[in-house]
């Protein structure tokens, strides 16, 4: 199966189950990269709610479960696409950044020497990880827990280290006013 096949497949396949739920809507593909796609699904704010779910559960699920249709269809090569309903993504990774941004804070300003954030799923640990790498280099975080309890936890990791010509040279410049 070519992954042109894949991608209809996918796409009819999301269109039948919404169909099946009775849900009015419609599913614009969106290359997001040269090898995802994303579908947006655009329907009423109820149909919305419905769809995603609590924290995104019910999307997670729908996404799984397009996954395994095309998987099952004989698709040996399975191209990486994500589901999005009226833009919840990019809303809920604003919400995780801000998250990660107060503990963050509250870490660089000595409120806690560690901040464990609640339980996230994979690919939000990973936005976290890697706003935190490019907004905050002097702190650090990691995973901690087993499965649905799995969260990050921001702890300060110091300053980045200089080399060590730049170091001698503040410690001579230091000497030399003593």
């Amino acid at each position: 199966m070519t992954y042109s096949n894949f991608d209809d497949n996918a796409k009819s396949y999301l269109e039948k189950i919404l169909a099946i739920l009775d849900i009015e809507a419609s599913v614009l593909e969106e290359g997001l990269d040269e090898n995802t796609i994303c579908y947006r699904i655009n329907c009423k704010a109820d149909d919305a709610r419905i769809l995603i779910g609590r924290n995104g559960q019910t999307l997670e699920a729908l996404q799984f479960v397009v996954r395994q249709m095309c998987r099952s269809g004989g698709s040996e090569e399975q191209k990486p696409f994500l589901i999005d309903i009226l833009d919840y993504r990019d809303r809920r990774k604003r919400n995780i950044e801000e998250q990660a941004k107060k503990a963050a804070i509250a870490v660089l300003n000595g409120d806690s020497e560690q901040v464990a954030l609640n339980p996230m799923n994979p690919f939000e640990r990973r936005i976290v990880h890697q706003y935190l790498q490019i907004d905050f280099p002097d702190l650090v975080s990691h995973s901690e827990g087993d499965g649905p309890d799995r969260h990050i936890v921001i702890s300060y990791g110091g300053m980045p280290e200089q080399s060590g010509h730049d170091n001698e040279e503040a410690d001579s410049e230091i000497s030399k006013s003593l």
